[in-house]
């Protein structure tokens, strides 16, 4: 039966007696395309970094995909790394990606910069997708806001007209400034002040 899905019988075996991931092909040939509830785990070809318990089908927004696009960088190893210089931007990007499952990831602190880095094979399905740009991601990324403008690399907005949700602390500040928010300003103060006192233990 085995060499019937083009496998040989050791090979499964080794499968079995090791606890080893099964190649997706194999998986859909055996159980079909929409039995996906026994799947527990994905892993790219040859690679350790995985995703536990993957929530099918994969929910991969176009917020996810533009922050993707705009600020992942690969090194010289292939392997995929998100950067900014803001942590509430690295969480953001690592609850995107936990819709997705339980995504092995790591994160990084060095100077004044954060990375974090996840399996290559999710990129590799990343590039495959297409999307349009999530504009309140745009902002985050890489908008710049001043003189009630909104500046995206081809396009500018009146910070009147924009009402999205933003997560950087940064341009949710500058926001806020630009529209005369006092007190979405006073709230944003509020946070960073009880961030401060929480860091010194006061």
């Amino acid at each position: 039966m085995a060499e019937a899905f083009g496998y040989s019988s050791s090979k499964i075996y080794n499968w079995k007696s090791k606890d080893l991931a099964i190649p997706i092909k194999f998986v859909k040939q055996i159980m079909g395309e929409n039995n996906t509830e026994e799947i527990i785990l994905l892993k790219g070809e040859g690679s350790s970094s995985k995703i536990d318990e993957p929530n099918f089908p994969l929910s991969i927004s176009e917020e996810l995909l533009t922050r993707v696009d705009i600020s992942v960088k690969q090194n010289s190893e292939g392997t995929p790394t998100y950067l900014s210089e803001e942590k509430a931007l690295v969480e953001r990007f690592a609850e995107l990606l936990e819709n997705l499952g339980e995504v092995e990831c790591q994160i990084y602190s060095r100077e004044s910069r954060y990375e974090l880095r996840y399996p290559k094979f999710l990129n590799e399905i990343f590039s495959q997708i297409e999307f349009d740009r999530d504009l309140s991601a745009l902002v985050d990324e890489k908008a710049e806001i001043k003189n009630g403008r909104i500046i995206l690399q081809d396009k500018e907005i009146s910070v009147g007209d924009f009402d999205e949700k933003l997560f950087s602390r940064e341009k949710k500040f500058e926001l806020a400034l630009e529209k005369g928010d006092s007190s979405k300003i006073a709230e944003l103060m509020a946070k960073e002040s009880s961030k401060v006192r929480s860091m010194l233990g006061i």
